[in-house]
């Protein structure tokens, strides 16, 4: 069952559904041997998409193990307070944050000032997915290839303008990544939240990087053309769309999501909260692969060693963009 901290935002009714869905799960579970909450820190606003996918995660976690999950929104830049929080917090296995790649990986070179080491000050308990980005344009700049949008590039010295969620987000860090690696001009704009997938509707700017699933109704209805998908997997979703990989860019538009723990936590704690969320997990393959996420829950000693490989890399796109938060 799925427990929330009151949002002024979400509405009796909706709450009240909530409750009762819960509860049904929760019948259907087996009985958990743990009483007290697990406490789920998410380091994003209510509604936005890390907290859609922690309540999604939390309430699969409730049905598979009959535990209390407790989402808890702390939205900060970087998701530095939520961590924070996991970082003090007891090592009883009662609290877990849940992370995207870039809070682990560009975070240190993005905020000089983080108060933790995302490689070292945590228990790393292991991916839960790949979320797939889709690179779409709008139907404005007449290209419907990349290597269309390359062409059109070459003639625009003061570069093709991208929309992302705002400065140092996974999006803005991934198109700098496509910037330096093709050396294809490219503008920055950033927006607050949706306001950039809007942007491009109204062809206020050329081009997004966001999540399939965020931009499959605007793919499907004609308002955006896809030209090129995160990873190395095409999906059913999108058949037609070459990956990046496939295009020569690999390492584009894919942002992993993980969970962390508080250091210190036991062997066998840590065991049985993988175990139980890799099943949650699984049980949302199915949802989840249908809006372009590779599902394949990994271990706490991978989701290390991807946090070591990929800082370094991060680290360098920040420093030749010269990226600085506020």
């Amino acid at each position: 069952m799925l427990h929330q901290p009151v949002i002024p935002s979400v509405s009796r009714r909706r709450l009240i559904g909530a409750a009762l869905a819960c509860c049904c799960g929760a019948a259907r579970a087996e009985p958990s041997t743990t009483t007290a909450p697990l406490r789920l820190l998410v380091g994003a606003a209510p509604g936005s998409a890390m907290d859609i996918m922690g309540r999604q995660i939390g309430e699969a976690y409730a049905a598979q193990t009959g535990q209390v999950v407790l989402v808890d929104n702390r939205p900060t830049a970087g998701g530095i307070l939520a961590l924070d929080m996991v970082r003090r917090a007891p090592p009883d296995g009662l609290t877990v944050g849940l992370v995207h790649a870039m809070q682990m990986t560009a975070a240190p070179a993005l905020f000089p000032k983080l108060p933790y080491d995302p490689a070292t000050d945590f228990t790393h308990l292991g991916i839960l997915f790949v979320g797939q980005q889709v690179l779409v344009v709008s139907p404005s700049l007449a290209v419907r290839r990349w290597a269309d949008l390359v062409n059109l590039a070459k003639q625009r010295p003061s570069g093709l303008r991208y929309a992302t969620p705002g400065i140092g987000s996974p999006q803005h860090l991934s198109m700098e990544l496509l910037r330096t690696r093709t050396g294809v001009a490219l503008q920055h704009i950033p927006y607050r939240g949706p306001a950039a997938i809007q942007a491009v509707l109204s062809g206020e700017v050329d081009m997004t990087l966001e999540g399939v699933a965020l931009l499959l109704p605007q793919i499907q209805s004609g308002r955006v053309v896809p030209l090129a998908l995160g990873g190395s997997q095409r999906i059913d979703a999108l058949p037609g769309v070459p990956t990046f990989s496939e295009l020569g860019v690999a390492g584009i538009g894919e942002v992993w999501i993980g969970l962390v723990a508080p250091l210190g936590l036991p062997a066998s704690v840590r065991a049985s909260l993988h175990d139980a969320m890799s099943r949650a997990m699984l049980s949302l393959r199915a949802e989840y692969q249908a809006a372009g996420r590779i599902v394949e829950p990994g271990s706490g000693d991978a989701m290390s060693e991807t946090i070591h490989r990929e800082a370094p890399v991060w680290h360098d796109v920040i420093r030749t963009a010269g990226i600085t938060v506020d």
